[in-house]
């Protein structure tokens, strides 16, 4: 049996279990303090060092990981270490004030780098590993862009390995204190894509798919004032501003406040879904399933590419599609690129500029050489068979 176990939230743990009975669910519920999240399809239970002993203790025979790492009685010496730095890189990335998304992304670099290091060092020298040496591995730049390199050679783009390798600097310059200069490394090539956009009447397409009153409402948000959509979930009914025709977008991505446009056509939604929802000021605007939480991103998401196939539209979209459509829409009828920015929250402004390039407006207008050269040549033909 085998249990899997990841942080989702501040002070809450996913629960999984594969190859398991009824009387295993049983033994969950006997921990207490959980309850099924049937979005995420998994148990929640809270984060402490009791509730991870217990698991332990009413699951002895079973394979238990969290984040990747094993949780055992008997854990290894690797293991240990790898649990305490871990532990180190948690608390230094809240007091820096990263994101839970960043946190996340940033431990499991770490733990895989880890754990790859670990297996490459008992190679080199089998024995118990010593603090030392996974240490002053860890700190060895050289090593970290062979790992790097490996990563690339198996297939990952090069925004997940910058990302690792982001993330390793940030366990050596932050929380082993090694100096700045000591930690360069050698970064892949971004790969320059352009955003995927609909046409203006593909959205409406797509917004209006949906029979659903809050569906559509999310959707008609999610375009209509350019959201990601960890932020159209996370709107409250105290957020929208319809005198002013603003919405409060609260700690966006890198944890920043700004306002947007509010549609007076989605304005105009939500008033009838707050009716009939009868939605106080204090709550989530889109509620989800358990008492004070809001709606899961993946429930979103799951609406997005329901409503994209109720449209008839056949290309491979995700929700956010919406956001970058409300931008080169925007873009294309005139509006500044420094207001747009501001509305999306990018904190530079190329990334702002890539709408530029999407924006195929102008580029209708151009006409090929190809065109121009045949029909100059008809032209002339005609000229000289007239004469």
């Amino acid at each position: 049996m085998y249990i899997h176990i990841h942080r989702i939230e501040c002070d809450q743990i996913s629960v999984k279990l594969e190859d398991f009975s009824k009387g295993d669910v049983g033994k969950l519920r006997a921990i207490g303090g959980g309850r099924w999240d049937p979005n995420g399809k998994f148990w929640r239970f809270p984060c402490t060092e009791e509730k991870i002993r217990q698991f332990a203790e009413y699951f002895p025979e079973a394979e238990i990981r969290m984040d990747g790492l094993a949780v055992s009685p008997k854990l290894s010496s690797d293991e240990k270490l790898i649990q305490a730095l871990d532990q180190k890189l948690l608390t230094t990335l809240k007091l820096k004030g990263y994101s839970l998304k960043t946190s996340k992304a940033y431990r499991g670099h770490v733990r895989r780098y880890l754990q790859n290091l670990a297996d490459h060092l008992r190679m080199k020298n089998p024995g118990a590993l010593k603090d030392e040496r996974m240490t002053s591995a860890i700190i060895d730049s050289s090593r970290t862009q062979q790992y790097a390199l490996q990563l690339l050679e198996q297939g990952h783009s090069p925004a997940y390995v910058n990302q690792a390798i982001s993330a390793l600097r940030f366990l050596a310059v932050e929380v082993l204190k090694q100096p700045c200069e000591q930690m360069k490394y050698i970064r892949p090539k971004k790969r320059k894509k352009l955003p995927y956009v609909l046409s203006e009447q593909e959205v409406l397409r797509v917004i209006q798919a949906p029979t659903n009153l809050k569906h559509r409402t999310m959707l008609y948000l999610a375009y209509a004032s350019g959201l990601r959509v960890s932020e159209v979930v996370r709107l409250k009914v105290t957020d929208i501003d319809p005198e002013c025709g603003l919405l409060r977008v609260r700690q966006g991505k890198g944890k920043k406040d700004r306002h947007t446009l509010l549609s007076q056509t989605a304005w105009d939604l939500i008033k009838k879904y707050v009716e009939a929802e009868r939605l106080s000021n204090s709550m989530w605007l889109f509620p989800g399933q358990h008492p004070g939480s809001h709606l899961h991103e993946r429930s979103l998401q799951k609406v997005f590419q329901e409503a994209l196939k109720a449209s008839g539209i056949r290309k491979q979209a995700g929700i956010h599609v919406l956001r970058h459509s409300f931008a080169t829409h925007l873009l294309e009828n005139g509006t500044d690129l420094r207001y747009i920015q501001e509305l999306l929250g990018h904190a530079n402004p190329s990334t702002t500029e890539r709408y530029t390039h999407v924006s195929t407006k102008n580029l209708k207008q151009i006409e090929s050489p190809l065109d121009r050269i045949l029909r100059d040549q008809q032209g002339r033909s005609q000229t000289t068979g007239g004469g």
